[in-house]
């Protein structure tokens, strides 16, 4: 079974999409089937004719994360194809697809630079980096990335109670029955958390995969890119309304507020659960699955 692959854009971080581009189609080994969307959510044509997109979406104003992946979603389900989700603020590299195809029974997520840090005297990686970190050290990244793959397995997985749908594979038979993204949480966030949620309900995990190592700049598209400090601030206040509204106070304390999230875990007796990052075990007990 093939895939859809999803990338969406904005004009404010074009300079990141064009790195994620270019090294989308060096380190992605695409098949015969494989559909490429292509979603510019600002109206600008960008990249239209610089790389081979099979359906470019032009919105005419801009829209939330979860309308535009469900864009790219509705074509997957369509075609019956798996989905995987792509931000804009990424570095492929080798072998990342390969390692996300190992199993269609749950979600995978691959590791990067917010779970592994490395430094060195010329290059380092942290949880939110700029562009002027990364342009002229491209091969710094590339000695990183065999040496992060020497030490971990092909098939290495873990769980963490926080992990972002940056870039992810959803397999068909995951997303036929769990349906699109909640378009409902409108540009407050929280989609790829609640997504998770409903997953877990229904038996499905989502895993990091541990042997590759993405480059992952981080919020280029939302918080530390295309948002004011004061938008950032109103975005999470509703943020945590939504969560509270669809999930209650406890799966949005543990999951979608997180600044107090282990001492409320155990408050309610799930403090074990969150210390072994058992984010699976929690959402089923908590939903009483």
């Amino acid at each position: 079974m093939n895939h859809v692959f999803c990338f969406v854009s904005s004009k404010i971080t074009e300079q990141y999409s064009k790195l994620a581009l270019d090294s989308f189609f060096k380190h992605t080994k695409l098949e015969p089937g494989d559909i490429f969307v292509f979603v510019n959510n600002d109206g600008t044509n960008a990249f239209r004719k610089e790389y081979p997109i099979d359906i470019y979406v032009n919105n005419k104003t801009p829209k939330a994360w979860a309308t535009n992946f469900n864009k790219g979603l509705r074509v997957a389900k369509k075609f019956k194809k798996h989905f995987v989700v792509i931000t804009n603020d990424v570095v492929f590299t080798k072998g990342w697809l390969e390692v996300l195809k190992q199993t269609d029974d749950m979600i995978l997520i691959p590791v990067c630079n917010v779970n592994f840090m490395y430094k060195s005297s010329d290059f380092s990686t942290a949880p939110t980096m700029q562009l002027e970190d990364y342009i002229g050290k491209e091969h710094y990244l590339d000695a990183i990335v065999d040496f992060h793959q020497n030490q971990f397995k092909f098939n290495d997985l873990c769980e963490r109670i926080f992990m972002q749908m940056y870039l992810a594979r959803i397999p068909y038979k995951i997303h036929e029955e769990i349906g699109y993204f909640d378009h409902t949480f409108s540009n407050c966030g929280g989609e790829d958390m609640d997504y998770r949620i409903r997953s877990a309900i229904k038996g499905y995990k989502t895993m990091l995969a541990v042997h590759p190592f993405i480059l992952h700049f981080h919020g280029k598209s939302s918080w530390d890119g295309a948002e004011s400090t004061e938008q950032e601030r109103v975005r999470r206040e509703q943020y945590l309304k939504k969560g509270v509204e669809k999930w209650g106070e406890d799966l949005t304390e543990i999951f979608i507020k997180g600044t107090d999230a282990k001492e409320h875990a155990y408050k309610i007796g799930l403090g074990k659960e969150f210390d072994n990052n058992e984010q699976y075990n929690i959402i089923r007990t908590l939903k009483k699955c």
